[in-house]
């Protein structure tokens, strides 16, 4: 069963380019990912992805390359980001 991740961040002002030139090197070994602005909100930033199943989405989300680039992602947000693992029923 494929399975969605949401992820809400809140960037820094100004820091939107810097996001998501961070999040694009993130893309891979995912089935589709976009990442969305908000209308009423421009600083708050969703990253959607889909995942063959939860056991791909743990595997990436402790894989080496994420490990190295979350930590510059960090200061480029005013909070901690919101994750939401969803599935179709």
């Amino acid at each position: 069963m494929t399975v969605k991740v949401l992820i809400e961040l809140h960037v820094k002002k100004g820091k939107e380019g810097d996001l998501i030139e961070l999040l694009n090197k993130l893309r891979t070994e995912l089935i589709s990912g976009e990442l969305l602005q908000s209308l009423e909100d421009k600083s708050t930033i969703f990253a959607l992805s889909t995942w063959l199943s939860t056991l791909d989405w743990k595997s990436w989300e402790g894989s080496p390359k994420r490990l190295e680039i979350e930590p510059k992602i960090e200061p480029l947000l005013t909070e901690s980001p919101k994750l939401t693992i969803a599935a179709s029923f």
